[in-house]
């Protein structure tokens, strides 16, 4: 078949299907061996479906011999076991292969074992080759089966050539994934609230407010995060396959989180988006199925980070132009993926709206340098052109109040920091809680020394009142406690340096 027919396969594949014509049985399939075609059925086809003749005759037969190895499979995998898989090799240095590979392999068997198989059949190393099915990475020392992979299944196969420099830079890739686990693993152990740990984990939401998180959860979604920001700048570079499989592991580790807190945050849709980018970008028709589904979870995640005409986001940042171009990404996907399963109709609204969207986000030139001529870079000054509607004046003034704004929540971060640091300095009661800030700091203004209302409010466990008739009592009397354990000393109350991922 030529480039453009799995198209036509397609349609006459459906028209077969609504009409219940069964290719492998008489007169299409006599004993197993090639049958006849009716002239009728042909030439209705090729009337209704507005096609040449030969055209239909041809994939016809194409789908006759498809149906009769499918059914030959089928028996072959009911007595003894082996299964079919049809895999469709990907090498971004070629052109795609239209035609799947039929590889036949039992299911108990490693995803090692496959991936050397296909390998061997690509005449590559195995190191060379990832496999790809449902959206997720086959796993070399699990079982396919245990992978969900069945008989008759579709898989990708990522043939990743490469040069020796190129070689060289993905051994320095694994190595450098390999450092950003350990990196958030040890990020996200470490105690934000301890004002003696210089560099930390901070997940926050859009509107900045840190989020508490489990540790495994948090560790989860930081190494989810920075793959994500990893796979995003493959996709720039045009290295799909690389991008692929790192947003392929980030999405492993996002499923690793509590559902509830995926639903509220956009980062998981726009991980959605990149993966179907991919597809597309990878011409992997055959993973329409993946595709469609994650365009649906994106376009639900949008809806519930951005409201469903975008009114939450406009509330909390005050524009929602930046999300438009996400909605005309979506939209694009969308059409592409309904063209491909036939829903014309539908293709063609999604494609509408994406087209709408781009002229309505479409700059003009000379606003955008006015902006830069102000001093800022070409990514800031289109972003707040789109987000205020093109209008130079209110950008300029948008970027500034969004400055100011990450200004005032660094600081307020800071400010909370040394408090931290003073509570941490002050130690704690006998019943093991944080001496109160406040209630020392009235201790003092009343003019008790720092160190008895300390020492006071240590004993009464916080309480002001009993911290006063403690220090009110004659010095002789009052009960000396050891000074609690405060955690660590703290010698200077300069802000830390911080870490922090946020949740968008």
């Amino acid at each position: 078949m030529e480039a453009m027919d799995d198209q036509i396969v397609s349609r006459i594949r459906k028209k077969l299907n609504d009409e219940s014509v069964k290719l492998w049985l008489p007169p299409f399939t006599v004993d197993d061996k090639e049958g006849t075609i009716p002239d009728t059925l042909v030439v209705r086809y090729a009337t209704e479906l507005q096609l040449d003749p030969s055209v239909v005759l041809a994939a016809l037969k194409h789908l006759r011999c498809h149906a009769v190895a499918k059914l030959a499979a089928n028996r072959k995998y009911q007595s003894t076991g082996v299964a079919t898989l049809r895999v469709r090799v990907v090498n971004t240095r070629q052109q795609p292969r239209k035609d799947f590979e039929l590889i036949e392999v039992v299911l108990q068997e490693s995803g090692r074992k496959l991936r050397e198989i296909v390998a061997s059949m690509c005449g590559m190393d195995p190191s060379m080759v990832k496999l790809i099915s449902g959206g997720r990475v086959i796993q070399d020392d699990s079982s396919l089966q245990d992978q969900g992979i069945r008989h008759n299944g579709q898989l990708m196969a990522l043939v990743l050539v490469e040069t020796a420099d190129e070689a060289r830079e993905r051994e320095r890739q694994e190595v450098e994934l390999n450092k950003i686990r350990e990196d958030a693993g040890l990020l996200s152990s470490v105690d934000s609230d301890d004002p003696s740990s210089r560099y930390y984990m901070q997940i926050a939401d859009q509107t900045g407010k840190p989020i508490s998180l489990p540790l495994a959860e948090k560790k989860a979604l930081g190494v989810a995060m920075v793959l994500h920001e990893k796979g995003r700048a493959a996709l720039k570079r045009k290295k799909y396959s690389e991008a692929l499989l790192l947003l392929l592991e980030a999405d492993k580790e996002f499923r690793t989180c509590n559902s509830a807190l995926l639903t509220n945050v956009d980062n998981y849709a726009l991980l959605c988006l990149d993966i179907a980018w991919c597809y597309l970008s990878l011409r992997s028709v055959d993973q329409l199925f993946d595709a469609e589904a994650r365009l649906k979870e994106c376009e639900n995640g949008f809806r519930r980070s951005y409201g469903e005409n975008l009114e939450r986001l406009t509330a909390i940042k005050g524009g929602t132009n930046k999300e438009a171009a996400l909605y005309c990404r979506l939209h694009l996907l969308q059409g592409i993926v309904a063209f491909h399963q036939e829903h014309y109709p539908q293709a063609r609204q999604y494609l509408q709206k994406a087209a709408t969207l781009i002229s309505q986000l479409k700059l003009d030139d000379s606003k955008l340098a006015q902006v830069m001529a102000m001093g800022f870079s070409e990514s800031v000054a289109r972003l707040a052109l789109r987000s205020v509607g093109g209008d130079v004046d209110l950008a300029v003034q948008h970027i500034i109040t969004r400055q100011d704004e990450k200004k005032a929540q660094q600081e307020k971060e800071q400010e909370e920091r040394k408090l931290k640091l003073r509570k941490r300095s002050l130690g704690k009661t006998c019943n093991g809680e944080w001496v109160s800030v406040e209630n020392y700091d009235a201790l003092k203004a009343m003019g008790f020394p720092a160190t008895n209302a300390r020492h006071a409010l240590q004993q009464a466990n916080n309480d002001i009142n009993g911290a006063l008739q403690i220090l009110q009592q004659p010095p002789q009397q009052q009960q000396q406690l050891p000074t609690a354990a405060s955690g660590t000393s703290v010698a200077s109350s300069s802000s830390a340096a911080q870490s922090v991922l946020g949740v968008n």
